[in-house]
């Protein structure tokens, strides 16, 4: 073989062993941290999706002793912040007080901990972005301070990734909830959910193989169709919806609330 031809190969070698690292799955380094992790994300998620806080507790625990394990891992420190940021939404929504602030000062100061920490990293800031979402939601006299904050949040983790799905999802949140004067606008807001559920399913839907972030899906969906049922779209939201429940059969939500609601909302249309 010629200096040329052992020169190609080592260097395509070098490229496909480079390739294969950056496909290694995400992990703590310790095992029975990772299986922890994996427990506790999915109990949150569950318990989320059908609205169990006693689930998203439990599983919030098993990321307590992860954290004891692989104390100052970032995976680790990022579940705790997105378990709580599930927990305060909970809170907010089931009007729980002292759930949501139990748990929306931790969410807040782990995610602003490793978006500092962790600045090539999109996902804490994107997190923090969403946490500050549920923040304004709670206390509308926020808006003026975190609105602005959580925008530049997402631009910065988009800037650092430009295919992060949930960055999309959470600037659509942002324009679906402001109102139209300051900038708010629903049919942006449907390009960003609908981008978000496009890179979703380009990337593969992944969630619980490994500890690399992939929630979301499910929310971008939801918003979607919340956002078309704005437009009186309501055959497009339902569409939405039914998506959501194929991707999460337990979905409380879209099961006992969304998909009848906006049935009933067809159903009424067409009797005109």
């Amino acid at each position: 073989m010629g200096r040329r031809s052992s020169i190609t190969v080592f260097l395509v070698a070098a490229f496909l062993g480079s390739a294969a690292f950056a496909r290694d799955p995400a992990t703590t380094g310790n095992p029975v941290a990772d299986s922890l992790v994996l427990q506790g994300e999915k109990l949150v998620d569950s318990g989320y999706s059908m609205w169990k806080k006693g689930d998203m507790l439990h599983g919030y625990a098993l990321l307590q002793r992860a954290d004891v394990l692989a104390p100052g891992d970032r995976y680790v420190e990022y579940y705790l912040a997105y378990a709580a940021y599930r927990l305060m939404t909970y809170g907010m929504a089931t009007k729980q007080d002292e759930v949501y602030d139990e748990f929306a000062d931790r969410a807040e100061k782990t995610a602003e901990r490793l978006d500092v920490r962790y600045p090539e990293w999109s996902e804490p800031g994107v997190l923090l972005a969403a946490v500050y979402g549920i923040e304004i939601a709670h206390s509308w006299i926020k808006a003026p301070t975190l609105g602005p904050k959580s925008s530049a949040i997402v631009e910065k983790a988009l800037s650092v990734d430009s295919t992060n799905p949930r960055a999309c999802m959470i600037l659509g949140t942002g324009k679906f909830n402001t109102p139209g004067i300051f900038g708010g606008s629903v049919g942006k807001a449907v390009e960003y959910f609908r981008k978000s559920v496009a890179l979703f399913e380009s990337s593969g839907i992944r969630q619980g193989q490994d500890l690399e972030p992939s929630w979301g899906y499910v929310d971008a969906l939801t918003w979607l169709g919340l956002a078309y049922e704005k437009q009186e779209r309501y055959a497009d939201a339902l569409a939405a919806y039914r998506r959501a429940l194929e991707a999460d059969p337990n979905y409380a939500r879209a099961k006992h609330v969304l998909i009848p609601e906006v049935e009933s909302k067809i159903g009424s249309s067409n009797q005109k």
